[in-house]
């Protein structure tokens, strides 16, 4: 497995993958990071984004809400507080919810807490259609 890494991801609910990749990358909260073989050993935590990952028979993506990403020898354990993979991902849906967030954000003080959940909200809309469009995109 020396040209492999083990990707895990789970969330509070339950597993969600299990498999290994080739390489990854991550939306870590101070930027993008990306996984090869052999990587050092180190913990970040993670922003809503996309994990995208490359197999020897093609790539994928998973929506990611929030956690940890722990790198230690060839196996990456993302721990988040929520995941959907590409496929499983309700493009109708997340629009409509993207757009009762930022509808909501409109109305909402940017100093008040109801401003930081509705802003969580949109930006967890928004990494769901960005997976979903990443089905065929390059990693």
């Amino acid at each position: 497995m020396a040209n492999r890494i083990l990707l895990r991801v789970v969330t509070p609910k339950q597993p969600v993958l299990e498999t290994e990749v080739l390489e990854l990358t991550a939306p870590g909260t101070v930027g993008e990071f990306g996984v090869l073989p052999e990587h050092v050993t180190f913990l970040s935590s993670l922003e809503s984004g996309v994990l995208r990952y490359r197999k020897p028979d093609g790539e994928a993506a998973i929506a990611i809400r929030g956690g940890f990403a722990e790198v230690r020898d060839n196996v990456v354990t993302i721990l988040a507080d929520e995941a959907v993979l590409a496929d499983e991902i309700s493009v109708e849906t997340a629009r409509a919810e993207l757009t009762a967030a930022e509808a909501e954000l409109k109305r909402l003080d940017a100093s008040s807490t109801e401003y930081s959940t509705a802003e969580q909200r949109r930006r967890w809309a928004e990494a769901q259609l960005a997976a979903a469009r990443a089905r065929s995109a390059p990693l």
